[in-house]
Protein backbone atom coordinates (compact mmCIF):
# COMPACT_ATOMS: atom_id res chain seq x y z
CA UNK A 1 0.00 0.00 0.00
CA UNK A 2 2.81 2.44 0.86
CA UNK A 3 4.45 1.77 -2.49
CA UNK A 4 1.25 2.78 -4.31
CA UNK A 5 1.09 6.06 -2.41
CA UNK A 6 4.75 6.72 -3.20
CA UNK A 7 4.20 6.07 -6.91
CA UNK A 8 1.23 8.45 -6.94
CA UNK A 9 3.27 11.17 -5.22
CA UNK A 10 6.19 10.76 -7.63
CA UNK A 11 3.89 11.02 -10.65
CA UNK A 12 2.36 14.21 -9.24
CA UNK A 13 5.79 15.75 -8.74
CA UNK A 14 6.78 15.02 -12.34
CA UNK A 15 3.59 16.38 -13.90
CA UNK A 16 3.96 19.96 -15.10
CA UNK A 17 1.42 22.60 -14.17
CA UNK A 18 -0.82 23.64 -17.06
CA UNK A 19 -2.64 26.96 -17.27
CA UNK A 20 -5.48 25.75 -19.43
CA UNK A 21 -6.99 22.68 -21.03
CA UNK A 22 -9.20 22.81 -24.10
CA UNK A 23 -9.63 22.32 -27.82
CA UNK A 24 -7.98 24.20 -30.67
CA UNK A 25 -10.90 26.06 -32.27
CA UNK A 26 -8.91 28.07 -34.79
CA UNK A 27 -5.35 28.38 -36.05
CA UNK A 28 -5.03 32.10 -36.80
CA UNK A 29 -1.38 31.97 -37.84
CA UNK A 30 1.55 29.61 -37.26
CA UNK A 31 2.16 31.42 -33.98
CA UNK A 32 -1.40 32.08 -32.80
CA UNK A 33 -4.22 29.70 -31.89
CA UNK A 34 -7.62 30.07 -30.29
CA UNK A 35 -8.16 27.50 -27.53
CA UNK A 36 -11.62 26.92 -26.12
CA UNK A 37 -12.64 25.01 -23.02
CA UNK A 38 -16.41 25.24 -23.30
CA UNK A 39 -16.91 28.54 -21.49
CA UNK A 40 -13.84 30.53 -22.49
CA UNK A 41 -11.97 31.07 -25.74
CA UNK A 42 -8.42 32.29 -25.33
CA UNK A 43 -5.90 33.28 -28.00
CA UNK A 44 -2.50 31.79 -27.25
CA UNK A 45 0.56 33.31 -28.92
CA UNK A 46 3.11 30.54 -29.28
CA UNK A 47 6.70 31.19 -28.29
CA UNK A 48 9.56 30.38 -30.67
CA UNK A 49 7.64 30.40 -33.96
CA UNK A 50 9.16 32.41 -36.83
CA UNK A 51 7.61 31.95 -40.26
CA UNK A 52 9.13 35.14 -41.71
CA UNK A 53 11.51 33.16 -43.95
CA UNK A 54 8.68 31.52 -45.89
CA UNK A 55 7.37 32.79 -49.21
CA UNK A 56 3.60 33.01 -49.86
CA UNK A 57 3.29 29.49 -51.27
CA UNK A 58 5.21 27.97 -48.37
CA UNK A 59 3.17 29.97 -45.83
CA UNK A 60 -0.13 28.95 -47.41
CA UNK A 61 0.98 25.30 -47.49
CA UNK A 62 1.98 25.47 -43.82
CA UNK A 63 -1.30 27.09 -42.79
CA UNK A 64 -3.34 24.53 -44.72
CA UNK A 65 -1.35 21.72 -43.13
CA UNK A 66 -1.55 22.88 -39.52
CA UNK A 67 -5.16 24.10 -39.73
CA UNK A 68 -6.29 20.72 -41.02
CA UNK A 69 -4.21 18.79 -38.52
CA UNK A 70 -4.58 20.85 -35.34
CA UNK A 71 -8.14 22.21 -35.42
CA UNK A 72 -10.31 20.18 -33.06
CA UNK A 73 -7.40 18.61 -31.14
CA UNK A 74 -7.49 18.50 -27.33
CA UNK A 75 -4.52 20.38 -25.86
CA UNK A 76 -2.93 21.59 -22.65
CA UNK A 77 -1.52 25.12 -22.44
CA UNK A 78 1.49 26.05 -20.32
CA UNK A 79 2.20 29.76 -20.78
CA UNK A 80 2.96 30.21 -24.48
CA UNK A 81 3.53 26.49 -25.14
CA UNK A 82 0.85 24.04 -26.25
CA UNK A 83 0.96 20.27 -25.83
CA UNK A 84 -1.34 17.51 -27.10
CA UNK A 85 -3.67 16.26 -24.37
CA UNK A 86 -3.47 12.48 -24.37
CA UNK A 87 -5.65 10.27 -22.19
CA UNK A 88 -4.14 10.54 -18.72
CA UNK A 89 -0.94 12.09 -20.03
CA UNK A 90 0.47 14.67 -22.42
CA UNK A 91 2.87 14.70 -25.34
CA UNK A 92 6.19 16.05 -24.02
CA UNK A 93 7.04 17.64 -27.39
CA UNK A 94 5.26 20.95 -27.73
CA UNK A 95 3.16 21.91 -30.73
CA UNK A 96 5.46 24.95 -30.87
CA UNK A 97 8.41 22.68 -31.64
CA UNK A 98 6.37 20.69 -34.17
CA UNK A 99 5.43 23.85 -36.11
CA UNK A 100 8.98 25.21 -35.98
CA UNK A 101 10.19 21.89 -37.44
CA UNK A 102 7.62 22.14 -40.26
CA UNK A 103 8.82 25.70 -41.01
CA UNK A 104 12.45 24.55 -41.07
CA UNK A 105 11.57 21.68 -43.42
CA UNK A 106 9.70 24.06 -45.77
CA UNK A 107 12.63 26.48 -45.82
CA UNK A 108 14.99 23.64 -46.76
CA UNK A 109 12.67 22.54 -49.58
CA UNK A 110 12.26 26.04 -51.01
CA UNK A 111 12.96 24.79 -54.54
CA UNK A 112 9.55 23.05 -54.49
CA UNK A 113 7.80 26.36 -53.80
CA UNK A 114 9.57 28.63 -56.30
CA UNK A 115 7.80 31.82 -57.27
CA UNK A 116 8.61 32.98 -60.78
CA UNK A 117 12.04 32.24 -62.22
CA UNK A 118 14.21 33.24 -59.25
CA UNK A 119 14.88 29.70 -58.02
Amino acid sequence: MNALVLIALISLLQAPHFDMQGTINRVSSPSSMVIGNGTLNKTVVLDGIDASGLNNKQYNYLMSDIQGYLTGKRVLVNGSYIYFDLVGSYNAQSINRMIEKKISDLEQMSYLFCEGYDC
